[in-house]
C-alpha cells in the first residue's frame, strides 16, 4: 500500500495541505474518531480519547508516562504518580516512603492485624502480644525470651542434670532443679546436688542415697541450731540441740581455795530443756572449813522448778549416804553436796577430804 500522507486545511491560505514532517496534528475537540491506527515516533498529546473497543484496548510496547492518575476498572486499582503511590481498593497502599500500608496500618509500624501468616523462614520481632492459645510448632531447639510467662496450662522440661539443671537462672546454668528419677526432684548448687526429694517423699540433704528405714528428713553432715535457743511452746518440736565442755571448781566447803587440781573436766549435750552433765574433779591445796561444799561452772542456769539428778557418783566423802543437787544461788548454777539427814555437808566434816577426787553425771532442767 503506498504511503498516505495527513492533510489539513489552512484557513489562512484557503488550501489543503499535507501535513509537514516534524509538526504536531492537533486532535482536539470533540466528535472525532479515528477507526484506523495512529503511529506516531514524537510526541502525541491527546485530550480525553477512547482507544480501541475489542479485547486489546491499549497496547504499548514502549515506554509510556503518564502525567496523572492512572485508573483502572472502577477505581480498584490508581497509580498516583503526584503522590508516588499504588491503591490497589482502600486495603492496600504501596508508598516510596511508608512502605506497604495494610487497612491504613504501615507494616512497620506497632499495629498491624493479620489473620495469617506463612513462613518457611525467620521471623524476627522486637515483642509479641497476644493469648497464645494458636501458637504452635515451635521446635524444641527453639529459644523462646520473654520477661514475663504465665502458663494456665501443663509446662513439661527436660529431666536435665546436675550438671546442667532443666530450670535454672540465667547466667548459672549449672544450679538449678532437675529431675534424676521417676517421681524424684532434685537441686543442684554449683553443679553439684544439694537435695532432692525421693520417690518415697524424703527429704534427702547432702546425699542422694535414703536409708531405706530411715525418717522423712535425712542428712550427710548433721543439723545446726541456732547459737540462742529459738524457744518453742510446741510438744512436738525439736528447738535446741548442743553439745561442749565445761570447767567445773570447787565454789565452796574450804576458807583457803585450792591452789591447783589434778584433774578438772566436765562435758555436756543439752537437747531441748534438758542438760546432761559429767564432772570429774580432784582440787589440790584447799583448806576445808564448815561450810557446804559445792561445785559451780555448769555450762547453764538451772530452772527453778528443775529436777536434778545425779544418776552415778564416784565419792570423795567416806560416809555413807551423801546425796546431791543441783541449783542456783546469786544467778549462779552449782552441784551441791548434801549428808545421809539431808543437810549440807560441810568441808571439814569427820570423814571429808575436799583435796580428793569427785565423779559425777547427772542432768537437770533450764
Amino acid at each position: 500500500m503506498a504511503n498516505r500522507f495527513p492533510l489539513i486545511a489552512n484557513s489562512s491560505a484557503n488550501q489543503i495541505q499535507e501535513l509537514a514532517a516534524g509538526d504536531n496534528l492537533d486532535l482536539t475537540g470533540s466528535g472525532i474518531s479515528n477507526v484506523g491506527n495512529i503511529n506516531a515516533s514524537g510526541i502525541s498529546t491527546l485530550g480525553n480519547t477512547v482507544v480501541g473497543g475489542g479485547t486489546t484496548q491499549l497496547v504499548v510496547t514502549g515506554n509510556a508516562r503518564i502525567t496523572g492518575i492512572l485508573t483502572i476498572g472502577t477505581s480498584s486499582i490508581t497509580l498516583d504518580g503526584s503522590s508516588n503511590q499504588v491503591n490497589v481498593g482502600t486495603g492496600v497502599t504501596l508508598h516510596h516512603t511508608d512502605g506497604v500500608q495494610v487497612g491504613g496500618n504501615n507494616l512497620h509500624s506497632t499495629v498491624l492485624t493479620v489473620n495469617q501468616i506463612n513462613a518457611s523462614g525467620v521471623i524476627t520481632a522486637t515483642s509479641f502480644s497476644g493469648s497464645g492459645a494458636n501458637l504452635t510448632g515451635i521446635a524444641a531447639t527453639t529459644n523462646v525470651v520473654t520477661n514475663s510467662l504465665v502458663v494456665s496450662g501443663i509446662t513439661t522440661v527436660a529431666a536435665g542434670s546436675t550438671a546442667a539443671p532443666s530450670i535454672s537462672p540465667t547466667g548459672d546454668s549449672n544450679t538449678g532443679i532437675f529431675f534424676p528419677a521417676a517421681d524424684t526432684i532434685a537441686f543442684g548448687e554449683g553443679g553439684s546436688e544439694a537435695a532432692r526429694i525421693d520417690s518415697s517423699g524424703r527429704l534427702l540433704l547432702g546425699t542422694s542415697t535414703a536409708t531405706a528405714n530411715g525418717g522423712v528428713l535425712q542428712v550427710s553432715n548433721g543439723i545446726t541450731f541456732p547459737a540462742t535457743q529459738s524457744a518453742c511452746s510446741d510438744v512436738n518440736t525439736l528447738d535446741d540441740y548442743e553439745e561442749g565442755t565445761w570447767t567445773p571448781t570447787l565454789y565452796s566447803g574450804f576458807s583457803t581455795a585450792p591452789t591447783s587440781y589434778s584433774q578438772q573436766s566436765g562435758h555436756y549435750t543439752k537437747i531441748g530443756r534438758y542438760v546432761f552433765i559429767t564432772i570429774n574433779i580432784h582440787p589440790n591445796g584447799a583448806v576445808a572449813n564448815n561450810t557446804t561444799i559445792k561445785i559451780a561452772g555448769l555450762p547453764f542456769v538451772v530452772a527453778s522448778s528443775s529436777s536434778a539428778r545425779i544418776a552415778y557418783q564416784v565419792n570423795f566423802n567416806t560416809n555413807a549416804g551423801d546425796s546431791y543437787n543441783i541449783g542456783n544461788e546469786s544467778g549462779v548454777p552449782y552441784v551441791v553436796v548434801f549428808d545421809h539427814t539431808g543437810n549440807g555437808r560441810l568441808g571439814n566434816a569427820a570423814g571429808v577430804n575436799i583435796n580428793n577426787t569427785i565423779r559425777l553425771s547427772g542432768s537437770y532442767e533450764v
